[in-house]
């Protein structure tokens, strides 16, 4: 395969997945578009086989769509799709933010915070990224202590979905805003174990996440 995928721990079509899969969740290979299989198997170097095998592992996981006669095209998700990842993410993420509060570390906290009030300082010089990865490490830190090996396998499974949602959709330069302060609510709940906060706190994140999220839906 020439190209920057080099999953080498991997096999063939595992690797051939992952590339498709941030390709699509990054936006590269946009909803609706056809997948052309032979400008793909000639830019990865593959044969058909590990192209197909990949996309019917894309096809199971919402992210392609295969119709007889009229191709393969990047599956383009529906507010039903949107409202049942949320309806999973806000059951799964309070209850791990409960969990969270009696295994998770000061240090930890603090660790988080910082990288919040960081976000935002980056966020006033337009530099969004930064907000993009403490979002991302402090929602894997509270799923991983919540110490439930099942909730942390759903939630893997649904990473990418939830990324992609959010990418595909208008980004609105106050939602990153409004987010860090909710962060630091949920961050200060866990330093306190104050359980009820916490869950309150993360609720509302959800909820207020999904209503942006459908909002834009509906205005594309």
């Amino acid at each position: 395969m020439t190209n920057d995928v080099t999953f080498d721990n991997l096999n063939l079509n595992d690797r051939v997945y992952l590339y498709l899969r941030d390709q699509i969740i990054n936006n590269k290979l946009q909803p609706g578009t056809k997948i052309e299989y032979e400008a793909i198997m000639k830019e990865l170097g593959i044969s058909r086989t590990p192209l197909r095998d990949a996309m019917n592992l894309l096809q199971h996981d919402k992210f392609v769509e295969i119709k007889p006669r009229s191709g393969t095209h990047v599956y383009t998700p529906t507010t039903k799709d949107i409202e049942e990842v949320y309806d999973i993410r806000l059951s799964l993420e309070t209850l791990a933010v409960v969990r969270a509060c009696a295994s998770v570390s000061q240090e930890e906290c603090i660790k988080l915070m910082k990288e919040t009030d960081h976000a935002e300082k980056e966020l006033h010089k337009g530099n969004t990224e930064p907000f993009f990865l403490s979002d991302r490490n402090l929602h894997r830190t509270i799923i991983r202590h919540s110490n439930n090996s099942r909730l942390i396998d759903i939630m893997d499974s649904l990473e990418a979905q939830i990324k992609w949602f959010g990418i595909i959709m208008t980004i609105n330069s106050e939602r990153p805003s409004k987010a860090i302060a909710i962060h630091r609510k949920i961050i200060q709940a866990m330093m306190d174990s104050d359980e009820e906060n916490a869950m309150r706190y993360m609720k509302q994140h959800i909820e207020n996440v999904r209503e942006d999220i459908l909002a834009d839906y509906q205005e594309r």
